[in-house]
């Protein structure tokens, strides 16, 4: 009989377990750890100086919170759209332009207001309340793999960056720890909330942040200094590429 049906090794999970939820999630104490910031435990549980988290696992537990995160804001944009028998994007946009134009008294603007709700509710291809629930969906959608993409590729320029300052990190294990920051983002569901959204928010994001930074820091066993600019040059070369681009498209606009 195979040796991996008595040891299970980081990352390797027999094909028959596959399908098994626990071969695409980590275990409720994983997570527990991870939310107060015990990464020891919630990365390395046994002690055995290594990542029992898998990368699949990273991926199912990302895909799993961020479809719990969109969940509430669904419901919202549902009830958004189905009001003005719209997409979401236009009667979103609609009710922004008549709470600037309610806040501001701009005239040119109360006029676009206007025309943007009078469009809105205008007779579509689709069902109203069809186009409304479809684009609720993609939303919907959109917030795991929103998550995904951003850990991935954040992901693959901090690890970059470390093994330069000299971390012997690996990519699986890296992103398998790495995985378990998206534990506090579930607060960022709670963001259609008046007053509580707001601040949900901020925290679920400074705790995530806390979270990767440990995990990172776990994985790579670089001193402070290294740590927080492995974590901060990949995010300043974006920025900067963002707004390189920016001013591109402004001087385009400027020069036609």
């Amino acid at each position: 009989m195979a040796l991996e049906t008595y040891v299970r090794l980081p990352g390797r999970a027999p094909r028959q377990a596959w399908a098994h939820w626990k071969a695409w999630l980590p275990g409720f104490n994983q997570i527990w750890n991870a939310a107060r910031l015990n990464l020891s435990d919630a990365l390395d549980p046994f002690e055995r100086g290594g990542v029992t988290l898998s990368m699949r696992q990273g991926i199912g537990l990302i895909g799993l919170l961020g479809l719990l995160a969109g969940f509430l804001p669904l419901l919202s944009q549902l009830w958004l759209g189905l009001r003005f028998g719209a997409a979401v994007p236009l009667a979103s946009l609609a009710v922004d332009l008549a709470g600037l134009a309610h806040e501001y008294g701009i005239p040119a603007l109360d006029l676009v207001s206007n025309n943007t709700s009078l469009l809105a509710g205008s007779a579509a291809r689709l069902p109203g309340w069809l186009a409304a629930s479809l684009s609720s969906l993609g939303f919907w959608i959109n917030v795991p793999l929103g998550w995904l993409s951003l850990w991935l590729v954040y992901g693959t320029a901090v690890a970059g960056v470390a093994r330069l300052m000299g971390a012997k990190n690996q990519l699986q294990p890296f992103f398998a720890a790495t995985s378990l920051a998206a534990v506090p983002l579930v607060l960022t569901g709670l963001a259609p909330i008046p007053l509580v959204g707001p601040v949900a928010v901020v925290g679920g994001a400074l705790w995530a942040g806390g979270v990767y930074c440990l995990a990172v820091r776990f994985v790579t066993g670089l001193d402070w200094v290294r740590l927080l600019l492995a974590l901060l040059l990949p995010g300043i070369f974006m920025m900067a590429l963002s707004l390189i681009g920016l001013l591109a498209v402004l001087a385009g606009l400027a020069l036609a």
